[in-house]
């Protein structure tokens, strides 16, 4: 999918994450996780990366293999290093605002792939 850098599109991507992966597999517990893991990747993608520009688009790809299902989403943003991203559970950053998507997905996903010095991302999940 090409999404438009809009909150707008949110809805769409929800949409087509439960469809798709709802046909890989029978786990409403696990499909349930991956879209709130793509709800939040794709938040970032539109604020963080392409920084609300709309002249950007959000590039999203569902896989759904034998044992794994995965999630990719890639901006046109400047990236980022993932060691510059805070740990919001560090006395310093608890009441920061940022920080907690990236969290929620390394500690939610079963495996986490960055790329593209930071536009990429690719949450993978175990079927079993």
């Amino acid at each position: 999918m090409i999404l438009k850098t809009s909150f707008d599109e949110l809805e769409r991507v929800l949409d087509e994450a439960q469809s798709f992966f709802s046909r890989c597999t029978e786990d409403e517990e696990l499909v349930h996780k991956i879209m709130l893991l793509t709800s939040e990747a794709v938040t970032n993608a539109i604020k963080h990366g392409n920084a609300f520009d709309e002249s950007k688009s959000v590039m999203l790809e569902f896989r759904c293999g034998n044992s794994l299902l995965e999630v990719w989403v890639e901006d046109e943003g400047e990236g980022y290093q993932r060691s510059d991203v805070a740990d919001p559970l560090t006395d310093d950053h608890l009441l920061s605002e940022g920080g907690r998507g990236i969290f929620l997905i390394e500690e939610l996903a079963d495996e986490v792939r960055y790329g593209k010095s930071g536009r990429r991302i690719g949450m993978i999940f175990d079927r079993i």
